[in-house]
């Protein structure tokens, strides 16, 4: 079977658009992704982008697969563009883990589903004979009710360090239903799970930065740093959800009588600059990086500091771009069934995570005078 380009599941993707829009409200009501959207993932092909061809998945170019596929899923649903992209992620997460806890999981098929979750709130993690033992409970795991393992990690107890991530099956976890009450990505069902005496074995765990497995595979993205190249699976969905604010304003403008004012034309005039900069300058960071990949090139201090600059004032420029629309909309806007109302909610989610401009631009200025790094996660 011919391997589906990038620009052709964009494609998919963009005809499933009128689907997940339908779908948009009822995500958030029920704060997890409808099974249909998922569904439909998994027939388009999504979840095995990242999936090594030696297990049966598509192995696509890292960075401008998640530029390019949530700048159409997010037009439609923030919640499902964010689940697109961070949980795909996780698949190239495993393709650097040991041979065991891929073959563990892809044993199953190249469409099972893998979450994360690495912030514990009572989670602990101790080193035991032949592996860790974990106990607690860990936050923020979107995607959950779908997936048949998740990976976790945190401070390892009694040493300074963190723990590797650790591959849990879905037997060992048990979702908080009731966890999740956000004021956006409500859809994505990031809730807390509870682990009792998971006993996860040496061989399904990885440091952080170790890339054990990535000899198995002939890709260039499974040997690519994990900062700042996480940070594109959170800055990714702020693409689509800023393009489909500005595409919902022109249509509730033209839908009023008369032309709109000047001052509601020049809005849209730089917000639709904003996103379509925020476009450019992420497929332009992409390309250089995918270019160096292919060719087995380094990349330079400078590049991956510049790249996470980017990645940062990329979501800071969708951010603007879709507060500037939502006053013009008037009393429309407050009303939490218009779209812009649910953009504007999703927008600031994710900008709150990874991608917010703070950190990111910290991190850049850091290396251009010399000073030593803050924690990635600052």
């Amino acid at each position: 079977m011919k391997t589906p380009t990038i620009a052709e599941l964009a494609d998919r993707a963009e005809d499933m658009l009128p689907a997940l829009k339908q779908r948009a409200a009822r995500a958030e009501a029920e704060g997890r992704l409808p099974q249909e959207t998922i569904d439909e993932f998994k027939e388009a092909g999504f979840l095995r982008v990242f999936v090594p061809r030696r297990y049966g998945g598509l192995e696509l170019d890292y960075g401008l697969t998640q530029v390019e596929l949530c700048n159409q899923i997010g037009r439609a649903c923030g919640s499902s563009a964010w689940v697109f992209s961070v949980v795909t992620c996780h698949a190239w997460l495993l393709g650097m883990m040991p041979e065991p806890a891929q073959e563990a999981v892809w044993s199953t098929g190249p469409d099972t589903l893998m979450t994360t979750a690495v912030s514990p709130s009572t989670g602990k993690i101790r080193r035991v004979e032949g592996g860790y033992l974990l106990n607690g409970r860990w936050q923020f795991s979107s995607g959950c009710d779908f997936a048949e393992w998740i990976l976790l990690s945190g401070p390892l107890e009694g040493e300074q360090r963190r723990a590797p991530w650790c591959l849990v099956h879905k037997r060992d976890f048990e979702i908080d239903h009731d966890s999740w009450h956000p004021m956006g990505l409500a859809g994505t069902g990031s809730k807390d799970v509870d682990v009792k005496d998971a006993f996860v074995p040496e061989a399904w765990t990885s440091g952080w930065g170790a890339r054990p497995g990535a000899s198995l595979h002939e890709s260039y993205i499974y040997r690519i740093p994990f900062i700042p190249f996480f940070f594109i699976n959170t800055s990714s969905p702020a693409l689509g959800v800023a393009r489909g604010a500005v595409e919902e304003y022109v249509s509730q403008m033209n839908a009023r009588p008369g032309p709109p004012t000047v001052g509601r034309q020049m809005r849209l005039a730089e917000s639709s600059a904003e996103v379509d900069a925020a476009l450019s300058l992420m497929r332009a960071d992409m390309n250089e990086m995918v270019t160096i990949g292919h060719s087995e090139g380094e990349m330079t201090p400078e590049q991956l500091a510049r790249w996470e600059r980017d990645l940062g004032y990329a979501t800071k420029l969708c951010v603007q771009a879709v507060d500037r629309l939502l006053p013009a909309v008037g009393a429309h806007a407050i009303d939490v069934n218009n779209p812009i109302h649910r953009a504007g909610r999703d927008i600031h989610a994710i900008s709150t995570h990874a991608c917010n401009w703070d950190p990111r631009g910290l991190a850049y200025a850091r290396w251009a005078f010399g000073l030593e790094p803050e924690s990635a996660f600052g």
